[in-house]
Parts: C-alpha cells; structure tokens; sequence
C-alpha cells in the first residue's frame, strides 16, 4: 500500500482493528501460519526411520530418545499438531469428494501467493516468509501441510467466487485512494471518553490527552495512526464512519468500538495518488478475487475445524487439546 506521507505512527486501535489485507496470509484455524490460538507453536520433532528408542541427541555421553521427551511434547503443542493432522484429513475429504487433487504446481501457486502478500519486492517478501516460518515453526513438514490445505481449500471455493465491482472499487480506494490522518483516544468507560471530550472541546491538546490517558498502542505517540481510507476493510466500520464525517480538526463524540469508546480526532487529508482505476482494474480484480476466496476459505476451514471430534484417550494430548478450546 503506498505511503506518501511518512509520520511515525502506529497501527492503532490495535484490539480492534482487524489484519490488514497486505499482511493477512491464509484463512481460519490452522490454515494460516498465525491462525494458531495463543498457545505454544512449536511442534513435536518428526524423526525419519527411527522408533522412540532412536537416539535423537547426545548430551555428555548420554543418549536423548524421542521417548525422553513426548510426554513435555505433547503437553507444549500436542493439540496443536494433533488439530492439523485432523483438519489435514477432513480438507483431504472434502477435496476428494469433489475430485479436487492438489499436486505440485498448485503447491508452488500457494508460495507465491503467500510471497505476494507480504511484500511485493521478492527479495523483501522472502525474508519475510523466513520469519514467519521461524516465529511460528513451520518446518518443511508443516509448511507444505499449509500450502497444501490452502490449495485444496482455494480449488473447493473456486466455482462460489463472483468479484464485483463493490469489490474492486474497494481495493482500488485502499491502494490508491485518498486517506485520512487521524488521533485517537481508546478508553473502557463511556464517562471518560465524554470527560476527555469536555476537557478537548475547552482547549486541551488531544495529543497530550491520548499520551495520558489512551489504552491504545497509539498512545506514545499522541494517539496518531496511519492514514485510513474510507473503504478500508481492516479498520472497523463506526471508526471510519466517525472519522469521514468530520472536518479537518474536528473531534468526533464518543464512539463504541469492538468495546472500548474512541474519539477519533481528524488531523488532515491526504490525496490519492493518481492512480486510474481502469489501467490498474487487472491486478484490483486479481486482488478482489484473493479476497473473497479468503473469506470464503475462512468459513470453509472454520466448519471443518468445527466438524473434528477426536475420542482423545491419551491425558496429556487431551489436557492439551483442551486448551485450543476442543
């Protein structure tokens, strides 16, 4: 997304504001490298050829078994890896009661469409992937499970896909529309908010007022966030609603937000960038079409996930089970 104007600014709204479209990689639980619920993402270590009684380490002459070490394993990711195995099954299903088959050069479309949104420079873009797969221990194993549930899932929702042209007007006021400059102030109570509003409308400065008392990541900088368009999806809808109806230097009442009530103050606008829809409308409708499959995938994965129900008789893959919420 361009950024003609540089300010050093945080995301903002951060609990409440949605991922941003450029950074989002893939749908629904486990489908996606950050999809996992907040839980350890490490994975159990799968040894090639080798029994529970292999050697997989030496420390100071001692043998370490794998069998040394499954009981701490499962406890840290054992459901984690136990929901992508099954989740893995039933996508297999779905796709071959479809006739869908996912082979290789689908695998490799996946990569390049997750590289493709995170950056558009490719150099950039695959240090960028390094990082997620180390952050999130995607080995060779699991990442290709990734692409591969992604690809089955994009082949089963192809023939729902329509982009129209809400769709593409969208992406189009996101990439190269104009935005708006903006402060916020995030807070619990509606009486504070309404406080912070007398105290602005008497002349106190918003940015020290978000500095003391804004529960936004924003606050370090005067509640400033990045410039937002009118149609931008990743922010919610009364937010931007708030901040289009007002002008320049105007400060919006307090408004409820995903639970936290905001004033949203406008500082100024910023121009598009020139851009015609028409000589940019291929890409807009690739990037229309990416979207809607995500949502689409999202709920796709989101019932299959929801469909799994494993007789765990194990105690510690069900305690770990447990905590992703199965």
């Amino acid at each position: 997304m361009p950024r003609p104007f540089k300010p050093t600014v945080h995301r903002g709204i951060s609990r409440i504001a949605g991922a941003a479209i450029a950074t989002s990689l893939g749908v629904g639980p486990l489908v996606c490298c950050h999809s996992t619920p907040s839980a350890p993402s490490a994975s159990p270590p799968r040894v090639a050829d080798a029994s529970a009684t292999t050697p997989i380490a030496f420390w100071r002459g001692r043998a370490i078994r794998l069998d040394d070490l499954d009981t701490a394993l499962a406890e840290l990711s054992g459901g984690i890896v136990l929901r992508e195995y099954l989740l893995d099954r039933r996508i297999a299903e779905l796709a071959a009661e479809r006739g869908v088959a996912v082979d290789a050069a689908m695998l490799k479309q996946e990569e390049q469409r997750l590289l493709e949104t995170l950056s558009e420079d490719s150099d950039r873009a695959a240090e960028l992937l390094d990082a997620v797969r180390a952050r999130q221990g995607l080995g060779p194993a699991r990442y290709e499970a990734l692409l591969r549930r992604n690809a089955a899932l994009r082949a089963l929702v192809a023939g729902e896909i329509a982009v129209d042209e809400a769709s593409i007007e969208r992406i189009f006021d996101v990439r190269h529309g104009p935005r708006r400059v903006a402060r916020i102030i995030a807070v619990a109570e509606l009486s504070e908010a309404s406080r912070l509003a007398e105290s602005i409308s008497a002349g106190e400065d918003f940015a020290e007022l978000a500095f003391a008392h804004s529960t936004d990541s924003s606050r370090g900088v005067g509640g400033l966030v990045t410039p937002i368009s009118r149609l931008d999806p990743s922010w919610p809808n009364a937010f931007r609603e708030a901040l289009y109806d007002l002008a320049p230097g105007e400060t919006s009442p307090p408004v409820l937000v995903d639970g936290s009530w905001v004033l949203v103050h406008f500082v100024e606008e910023m121009p598009g960038d020139g851009v015609e829809l028409e000589s940019v409308r291929p890409r807009l409708e690739q990037l229309a079409r990416i979207q809607l499959e995500r949502v689409r995938m999202d709920r796709v994965a989101r019932d299959a996930a929801a469909s799994l129900d494993p007789d765990i008789v194990d105690p510690v893959f069900r305690e770990s089970w447990k905590r992703l919420g199965g």
